[in-house]
């Protein structure tokens, strides 16, 4: 019985496999017979827009930021030494030319330039006596020669005594400002000692580091507009004061001093200012900003000929422009660029131009 089982189980399970192999190829070819034909697409020129390298007359904004200065600036050393008595204005003080800004005590020296005073007085009058006894043979040539040296020697000594006493007091020089008070009265200051400093504010300047490249496209006395930082975002107009005939060897960079007159009210030294240089115009070749492309061999464009075909051209940039750049080499006037449409340009390819 066993034996008559197992053919009848093997048939069973051939004729089961069979039915499942027909059902799945049956599936299967239903679906293909429903999956569409793909059809081959025909090869289509990447479609772009051009435009043409232009040479155009244009001027050039420049922004740099620098810090306010004063005008001038002076720093106080005494030339005599001895004790301080009166220093009467502080920092933030203003000041007038000629007030008295520190007075030394001058109480030797003034004895000493007193003392020769008198021995200068006294000397005249030596002189004049002898030269009068002179003029009647009253008195030798040799005495009146002594007397007058004598004259000229007590005159040095007080003119030098004179000199020490005005070292005595500091003066303003100008109106102005003190920025710094460095001792007190009482203190006694060596020979040369940094005492004050006094600013000069009646018009603020700013020192700003120009590329050679733009130190050629202007000059002194052009107009510069300017904001300070801590009084928002007003402009003011300011002039170039003087361009310094130096350029920094490493930085290729030049001095040009702005001066900001008349000053915005709450303007302070130290401040941060944005100032905005406007170049003459000139001719340049530019061409759009969005048809630069770059990668490690620097920048590049695609040249369009008359076939449509493009070839990829290296080119130099220079001054950027608002959505232009300037052409310095690589292209020429009139050479039509490929504008929009660069994704998966190649050199050597055709395109098709939108009109």
């Amino acid at each position: 019985m066993q034996r008559l089982k197992n053919p009848i189980k093997k048939q069973l399970t051939s004729l089961a496999n069979m039915i499942l192999f027909l059902f799945i190829t049956g599936f299967i070819s239903g679906c293909d017979d429903k999956a569409p034909v793909k059809k081959r697409s025909p090869n289509t020129l990447a479609a772009v827009e051009v435009t043409q390298a232009k040479i155009q007359s244009l001027n050039h904004t420049i922004t740099l930021t620098g810090t306010l200065k004063p005008k001038r600036t002076i720093h106080f050393y005494n030339q005599a030494q001895g004790m301080l008595v009166e220093l009467p204005f502080h920092e933030g003080d203003k000041v007038n030319k000629g007030d008295l800004l520190a007075q030394l005590d001058d109480t030797i020296i003034k004895a000493e330039y007193n003392k020769a005073n008198a021995t200068l007085k006294q000397a005249h009058i030596d002189y004049g006596r002898l030269e009068k006894l002179a003029k009647t043979n009253l008195t030798s040539r040799e005495l009146l020669v002594r007397a007058k040296t004598k004259v000229a020697l007590d005159q040095s000594e007080y003119n030098l005594q004179k000199k020490r006493l005005s070292y005595t007091q500091v003066k303003v020089p100008w109106d102005g400002v003190i920025s710094e008070r460095l001792v007190e009265p009482g203190d006694v200051l060596p020979l040369h000692t940094h005492f004050m400093s006094l600013m000069d504010i009646s018009s603020l300047i700013v020192n700003i580091s120009l590329s050679e490249l733009h130190l050629s496209k202007i000059k002194q006395n052009d107009t510069i507009t300017y904001q300070i930082d801590a009084l928002g975002k007003k402009s003011w107009s300011g002039t170039v004061l003087r361009i310094y005939p130096q350029i920094n060897a490493q930085t290729r960079k030049g001095i040009v001093e702005v001066k900001l007159d008349p000053i915005p009210q709450g303007a302070r030294p130290g401040q941060l200012a944005r100032i905005s240089l406007v170049t003459k115009k000139e001719a340049v070749l530019v061409i759009p900003l969005s048809a630069i492309r770059y990668d490690q061999q620097g920048a590049y464009v695609f040249v369009v000929d008359i076939d449509h075909k493009i070839t990829r051209t290296n080119i130099l940039t220079g001054r950027k422009y608002p959505q232009k750049m300037e052409v310095l080499d690589g292209i020429k006037a009139g050479d039509v660029i490929v504008s929009k449409g660069l994704f998966g340009l190649r050199s050597g390819k055709k395109v098709s131009i939108i009109k």
